[in-house]
């Protein structure tokens, strides 16, 4: 770290993180946090400040928020005038988004003004972005140097399902909702399959989110939730009691993205390949959680991934 952190963070007792996995249930965990009184979350849900700070990583991400920060100042005087309080205070979110998407500020101070935007002496701030799941050592040990109690919530996910999810969201974002068919979406997971390295693929490797943040950050300060069995009252008392705050009823009975849609199926054969390619992953999460692991999840004894024949 260059500078000090800014002692801005050093105000709540507890600065908490949500940092994955991708398509896990992440915004309503995002809506749940921000609902209660003793938290503090910024305007807007998912930051990437800590993924976007090794270029060429934010390039994109800094585009896109210069586009919406465009269409912001486009705004005739009127149309400004008339704004309601909470759209202003979103539009002044994407302002300092940008700023702090530049990475120039000493002690993170730019991230500060976001995540202390609308602070008011609450004793937990932080953000949920999933993204955080695939950070390496350096920004790990960055973040959990922040402040003097710094907590991390991470949500897992039968990996097959998280990953199919997963790729249909990129084919749908990358090549419109059109382009989510069978074939597009069943080419896109042969890829990632056949790349050990491709993010989608990445961000169902919980054995290695775990084993990178707890290398950094106390066992003690890692909560781990599941989401097939998140949605119970007793699951949301376990994560208040783990940040220290009262505990209050959550919207057990509604889910965010739950998938609703008709969803693309994926051959069979391709499900049972990517649940041998992430077989190490369920051995890793049964030895690690045991009993706590959902029955839901795909059978322990999936078959190994065939070797595959290097060509000469």
């Amino acid at each position: 770290m260059s500078a000090p952190p800014d002692p801005r963070f050093g105000r709540p007792r507890t600065l908490v993180f949500g940092i994955g996995a991708q398509k896990s249930a992440t915004s309503w965990l995002d809506k749940y946090l921000r609902s209660h009184p003793e938290v503090c979350l910024p305007v807007r849900k998912e930051q990437h400040y800590w993924s976007t700070r090794r270029p060429p990583a934010g390039d994109a991400r800094r585009a896109w928020v210069r586009e919406k920060l465009a269409k912001i100042e486009a705004r005739g005087p009127l149309e400004r005038l008339t704004r309601t309080a909470r759209r202003r205070a979103a539009d002044a979110a994407w302002r300092l988004t940008d700023v702090m998407l530049r990475h120039e500020a000493a002690g993170h101070a730019a991230y500060a003004d976001v995540l202390f935007q609308r602070y008011d002496g609450e004793p937990v701030a932080g953000e949920v972005t999933p993204e955080y799941a695939l950070l390496g050592a350096a920004d790990i040990a960055e973040m959990a140097a922040l402040g003097r109690d710094v907590r991390f919530v991470f949500i897992m996910r039968d990996p097959v399902d998280r990953l199919k999810s997963g790729v249909r969201q990129q084919v749908r974002k990358t090549l419109g909702p059109e382009a989510v068919t069978p074939e597009t979406v069943a080419a896109r997971l042969r890829a990632a399959l056949a790349d050990p390295d491709d993010p989608a693929m990445a961000r169902s490797r919980y054995d290695r989110t775990i084993e990178r943040f707890e290398r950094v950050v106390p066992r003690e300060r890692m909560f781990y939730l599941f989401f097939e069995t998140m949605f119970r009252q007793e699951e949301m008392d376990r994560l208040t009691d783990f940040l220290g705050i009262g505990r209050r009823a959550a919207p057990v009975e509604r889910k965010v993205h739950p998938g609703v849609r008709a969803e693309v199926a994926f051959p069979a054969a391709l499900e049972a390949e990517a649940a041998a390619a992430l077989r190490p992953v369920y051995d890793f999460v049964r030895a690690r959680f045991g009993d706590a692991v959902p029955a839901a999840w795909r059978p322990a004894e999936a078959p190994e991934r065939p070797a595959v024949a290097s060509v000469a």
